[in-house]
């Protein structure tokens, strides 16, 4: 299960809105206090979704009561995964181009949405808004609920995955603390590398990940 949604949080952890809030945010004076809201308040609406999800699931006790379903679980979110790989690989909804960026995840507010004098709160709203659950968390999200329903299981997985999903964020924020230029100049390199090759990279995570969960799907059920 751990490789699985490692892959997925690593797929997951370049969101354009995302590097477009960091950016806006390491241009403030205040850039520390903001970055610390923005990755506090984003872990802490994300963290709170998957153990809600986990806890729920954890309360059915699905597992006890319905054979193979491990297997079934993990070949259902391998087919999506890979259809989702195919519809980035064909460019659907986007024109095929490679260049373009990624349609990975659900898109927030952007760089605008800074464009006036922000608090702390609004940091923080901003990192909820920018990281809404998408595709790959639901999916690590069912495969956790799968494999480990228990809350301690379940929970350490969801924060792996949360905390690999927030590294640009978090490495963001540990750099601008001692070198803001620094900072800011990863942020612009992660994204120029996300508009060269993101969508490759997205693809390639896609069907390795769709591909491993389908394979142990069908030998499990």
């Amino acid at each position: 299960m751990v490789p699985e949604i490692v892959l997925l949080a690593l797929a997951s952890t370049v969101r354009p809105t995302s590097l477009a809030a960091v950016s806006a945010l390491l241009t403030r004076e205040a850039r520390r206090p903001l970055m610390i809201a923005y990755v506090v308040g984003g872990l802490a609406f994300t963290i709170a979704f998957g153990v809600v999800v986990v806890s729920a699931f954890h309360g059915l006790q699905v597992q006890r009561h319905v054979s193979g379903a491990r297997g079934v679980v993990d070949a259902v979110a391998g087919v999506l995964v890979l259809l989702f790989g195919l519809a980035l690989h064909l460019g659907v909804g986007r024109g095929g181009r490679s260049g373009d960026p990624s349609p990975a995840e659900p898109q927030g507010p952007g760089a605008g949405w800074f464009d006036r004098e922000i608090g702390a709160t609004t940091a923080a709203a901003a990192g909820a808004l920018t990281h809404i659950p998408g595709v790959f968390y639901l999916v690590a999200l069912n495969v956790i609920v799968a494999h480990d329903p228990r809350l301690p299981g379940g929970l350490i997985a969801v924060a792996i995955y949360d905390v690999i999903w927030f590294a640009v964020p978090i490495a963001a924020l540990t750099l601008c603390i001692t070198d803001p230029g620094m900072a800011q100049r990863l942020i612009l390199g992660v994204q120029e590398g996300m508009r060269r090759h993101g969508r490759t990279i997205l693809v390639a995570a896609c069907y390795v990940v769709g591909a491993a969960l389908l394979v142990r799907g069908l030998l499990a059920v």
